[in-house]
């Protein structure tokens, strides 16, 4: 059956609902034994939000092999999920949560996931994974002649495993015609918000992420591991929380006397500490996220270069640009 972005409601005319009005895009989530919650719980709460914001936008299907509970790898588990046999309604957006390896390759092989995923994959409007779930789509073909991403612990792996796809290693999520793959975890979450404002807009995606306290709507390219939190790995907690500080509040001042009375310290040992902890200077690391944030501004608004600069803390558009040319020459070509 073909699907549109806007599915035609069949309904009863004595419900008291408009036969013309768009159903609400049903999104399937295929989960398993050994699954991940966080792959299930962050896009599932997402699309539930954007329901609230804008009703009739979405439902939500949790899918299984064999339905009822499912057992998550955090120990709990994940009750009223539908079988596979048992889904007759149309599918708009398809995702398949990941797990752990073993869990992973029993519910592939041995619990007809794959040829479930390659039955369905024609028929819906999008389909997409979490984390490890993109080894699914490899079992089921979906990968093949696109760009993905997944976990970067597992992205050799995926590479060698499904050689006819391109695997991307440092990008958050990576869409490639209809299908979307999300590197680990958390960024399931990156990639719900996505399709979210691909369906209904950016507005509404950046209201969800204020609801869930996220810091913010991280694009596509973001890379997998932060420099904040590399940053993070050997530091002091007082400079953690510094590091932390410094990325939400980049318009702020960021000298090293600024800094080092934050924290208490002499100008000197705050400089000397900082190098030793993070192994960055404090001007490298201010600026690098100075950088981040303009990019995705750059690449995610329509603003003017005066706005995206003053909003990263650079003072001017030829700070800026500055900025931007002395990055673009360390990197090797």
């Amino acid at each position: 059956m073909a699907h549109k972005d806007k599915l035609t409601a069949v309904t009863a005319t004595s419900n008291g609902k408009d036969a013309n009005l768009p159903a609400a895009r049903h999104v399937v989530m295929v989960v398993f034994d050994g699954v991940e919650p966080l792959d299930v719980s962050g896009p599932a709460s997402a699309f539930a939000k954007a329901e609230a914001l804008v009703p009739g936008a979405y439902r939500v299907t949790l899918v299984s092999p064999q339905g009822g509970s499912v057992q998550t790898n955090s120990g709990f588990s994940i009750a009223g999920t539908r079988a596979f046999n048992q889904l007759s309604d149309a599918i708009d957006t398809l995702i398949v949560a990941g797990g752990d390896e073993p869990a992973l390759r029993a519910a592939i092989t041995g619990q007809g996931v794959g040829p479930w995923i390659a039955a369905v994959a024609p028929t819906v409007r999008r389909i997409g994974s979490v984390c490890t779930g993109a080894f699914a789509l490899a079992a089921a073909g979906v990968l093949n002649q696109r760009k993905s991403t997944t976990h970067w612990n597992a992205c050799a792996l995926l590479q060698t495993l499904c050689p006819d796809t391109e695997v991307q290693q440092d990008c958050i999520f990576v869409r490639d015609g209809k299908v979307w793959t999300s590197a680990g975890v958390t960024t399931g979450l990156d990639l719900a918000l996505a399709l979210i404002e691909e369906d209904v807009g950016r507005p509404i995606a950046v209201s969800i992420a204020r609801s869930l306290a996220l810091f913010m709507v991280r694009g596509a390219t973001q890379p997998q591991i932060s420099a904040t939190l590399l940053a993070q790995a050997d530091a002091s907690s007082r400079l953690r929380e510094l590091l932390a500080w410094i990325t939400g509040n980049l318009a702020h001042d960021h000298s090293v006397p600024a800094l080092a009375a934050r924290v208490s310290m002499s100008p000197r040992n705050f400089a000397r500490a900082f190098a030793s902890e993070t192994g960055l200077t404090p001007l490298r690391f201010v600026t690098q996220a100075r950088l981040a944030h303009a990019t995705q501004l750059l690449q995610q608004t329509n603003w003017p270069q005066e706005k995206v600069a003053l909003r990263s803390g650079f003072k001017s558009v030829d700070a800026l640009q500055r900025a931007l040319k002395q990055r673009a020459k360390s990197i090797p070509n």
